[in-house]
């Protein structure tokens, strides 16, 4: 009886151990659960920014594979807008900016003013090179950013690997260079001179000499097209074909020379200021401009277009800088420079 009692005892111990464990289980399933929810909460709301439309409905789909592939694909869909939310959940840091006090003005601020407020990787990036003998310069950045391309109007030519300021190639052409771009890569790049295009490697020898692109006043190299675009003093607009070397497209303007161009990356379709104030949109299979746009009451002097193709500034002799909305062809912001 003793040794039953002794028994008793150690089995409701054991029981009450048990309720206790299992009590304190449920608690922590509920604390998970409680948070999981909150942070589904806030992962549908961001989930609202990477919905790619509404999805497809594949009731009354009758094929058993077509409606196996599509909720496949579905389901495909909504795990990278998920990912796609849950990964902005880790970027705590917001974007830098700048915020004036008072009657400061933002343009006003100079690098030497911020080198002091930024981080140590930032800081790096600042540099300043003094070149005043063979300039004004025009540049050009490499399309991973690791290369500098420099063009002095007087004929100097520098490439180097700026984050390393490792001088590459130095040469001089000794005739007037009007702008430079690099092509595929780092290992070559084209130079608009006095009177036609020229293209050589990064170690500075003369590979081409393109002698159609005549008095060329601005140069653009489309990556994805193999497509060298050249405008100058004519108002000819010309393309060619940098791996079979042909001509594939030229075009007059009509609007007399062109000193701006600039492509625009997200559709590769090239914009060019004139001197009437107007801006043109090109494209190589159409001989007449896309779209025309009156945008200042003088001369063009420079424009560029964001990369995702949505917004354009332009810059002209009127005193000018605007901002303009590609997708309604409208103006947005002007400003006195």
């Amino acid at each position: 009886p003793v040794g039953g009692g002794v028994d008793v005892g150690r089995s409701s111990m054991k029981k009450t151990k048990k309720k206790r464990s299992k009590k304190h289980n449920s608690d922590r399933e509920g604390d998970k659960m409680e948070a999981k929810n909150k942070i589904s909460e806030e992962i549908k709301k961001r989930m609202e920014k990477y919905k790619r439309g509404d999805a497809v409905k594949i009731k009354n789909v009758k094929n058993k594979r077509l409606k196996g592939e599509m909720k496949h694909t579905e389901d495909q869909i909504l795990n990278a807008t998920e990912q796609a939310a849950r990964a902005e959940i880790l970027l705590t840091q917001d974007s830098g900016h700048l915020e004036p006090e008072g009657m400061e003005k933002t343009w006003r601020f100079k690098q030497e003013d911020l080198r002091t407020e930024v981080d140590v990787r930032t800081q790096k990036k600042m540099f300043k090179i003094n070149l005043t003998q063979f300039g004004p310069y025009c540049c050009d950045f490499s399309r991973e950013g690791r290369y500098l391309l420099l063009g002095g109007r007087k004929g100097h030519i520098s490439l180097m690997e700026w984050q390393k300021f490792a001088l590459k190639t130095e040469i001089h052409v000794r005739e007037t260079i009007k702008d430079i771009c690099f092509l595929h890569n780092h290992t070559m790049f084209a130079v608009a001179q006095k009177k036609a295009v020229f293209i050589y490697d990064n170690s500075g020898i003369e590979l081409h000499n393109l002698p159609n692109h005549s008095d060329p006043n601005r140069l653009a190299f489309l990556p994805y097209h193999f497509l060298l675009a050249s405008v100058g003093r004519t108002g000819h607009l010309k393309y060619q074909d940098t791996s079979t070397g042909e001509i594939i497209a030229e075009h007059r303007t009509r609007l007399g020379e062109c000193d701006a161009m600039v492509q625009n990356p997200h559709n590769a379709i090239l914009c060019l200021g004139h001197k009437n104030g107007t801006v043109t949109m090109w494209s190589p299979t159409m001989s007449q401009p896309l779209i025309k746009m009156l945008c200042h009451r003088g001369p063009i002097r420079d424009l560029v277009v964001t990369p995702n193709g949505q917004y354009m500034a332009t810059s002209g002799l009127d005193g000018q800088v605007k901002i303009w909305d590609l997708r309604s062809y409208k103006e947005m912001h002007s400003y006195y420079s």
